[in-house]
């Protein structure tokens, strides 16, 4: 924080933090064998965009890496803005592990092109037997996950959001502080 910061009171936001992303890997592997809840094989990441020719570059260039690196894995994927103005990387690939590795390489492209903090979220959407939609959010402010079980007119199921963290907490770092599980609504994944 420079001089002129610390006199504004104005702060940063943190840099983001993808260290906690793969643990998504191993608790895929508990929810299918033993909750019986199974990946949709899609997966999103979110950033805000930056209306700079070094920010459309690092973009280009990050589509570029998934270019190459779909080649290897089949990993199929598109790039569209929302309603709000963010900008949704969308991927589908029937490994698992291919969808974890192009979101890892997706934020970590921005994050050695200087635009970490414009990393938003990951989104991971799992189904239960009943139809019933998770989605497991990773906030890159934070590193951490959270559950997200969207019901019909805008509601949460926060009793299986509560189910769902208590039984994964041992596999995944979770947010501890309720008021950060934030609802995406109209995620376009």
């Amino acid at each position: 924080m420079g001089l002129l910061d610390a006199f504004f009171r104005k702060r940063k936001p943190p840099e983001s933090k993808t260290e906690g992303l793969f643990a998504i890997s191993t608790a895929q592997v508990t929810m299918e064998a033993n909750l019986e809840i199974v990946s949709q094989k899609k997966a999103g990441i979110c950033f805000k965009p930056q209306a700079s020719s070094h920010f459309e570059r690092a973009r280009q260039e990050v589509e570029e890496l998934l270019e190459l690196s779909s080649k290897e894995t089949n990993t199929r994927y598109q790039v569209l803005k929302d309603d709000y103005g963010y900008v949704w990387i969308l991927l589908e690939d029937p490994e698992f592990e291919d969808l974890v590795s192009s979101i890892y390489l997706v934020s970590e492209g921005l994050l050695e092109r200087g635009f970490g903090r414009q990393l938003l979220c990951a989104l991971f959407p799992f189904k239960k037997k009943e139809n019933t939609v998770i989605y497991w959010v990773y906030s890159f402010k934070h590193g951490n996950f959270y559950p997200f079980a969207p019901r019909h007119s805008k509601e949460r199921d926060s009793a299986l959001e509560f189910r769902m963290r208590s039984l994964m907490e041992k596999e995944l770092p979770i947010e501890k502080d309720v008021s950060r599980w934030y609802p995406l609504w109209d995620a376009p994944i």
